[in-house]
């Protein structure tokens, strides 16, 4: 009786899939989803203790702390932001860090498609030896759009 429950234990543990757990960490801020990202860099150097703007060869770091060389980046400019971090850890000696500004409001408020894009930046960053940080907002959207200037 107790083999075939191990059996059964074994089995399920090979067929059934892992729940997903996040890797990343993540930090939530007083900041509408829609902030700018200076708003972001400066609200992630007072958290941290860290200096924004730190010159190097090539240009600026948006934060650094003792430990990380971060770029803070919005989703759609990921790729720029994890060349970024790879240049700054390159040129600091510290821990690269790409640090992600989330639309959703939370982990729970991210949409599929969103978190499959977390989850590729992830694996890129990890097998880049980047550390990714999502930073969430806690205000909706307060973004005013500028209307289309006429001519």
């Amino acid at each position: 009786m107790l083999a075939n429950f191990r059996r059964w234990i074994l089995l399920a543990a090979v067929l059934l899939p892992a729940p997903r757990v996040l890797a990343w960490d993540s930090l939530t801020f007083d900041l509408p989803s829609g902030g700018r990202e200076s708003l972001w860099r400066d609200a992630l150097a007072k958290r941290w203790d860290g200096q924004i703007e730190q010159k190097i060869e090539g240009g600026r770091v948006d934060v650094v702390t003792d430990r990380y060389a971060i770029e803070v980046e919005f989703p759609h400019k990921w790729h720029e932001g994890l060349g970024q971090a790879l240049h700054y850890a390159d040129a600091t000696g510290k821990k690269g860090l790409l640090a992600v500004i989330s639309y959703a409001r939370g982990e729970a408020r991210l949409q599929e498609n969103s978190r499959r894009q977390l989850e590729m930046i992830e694996k890129l960053c990890v097998s880049n030896r980047i550390k990714m940080v999502v930073l969430y907002p806690r205000r909706p959207e307060a973004f005013k759009h500028r209307p289309a200037s006429r001519k």
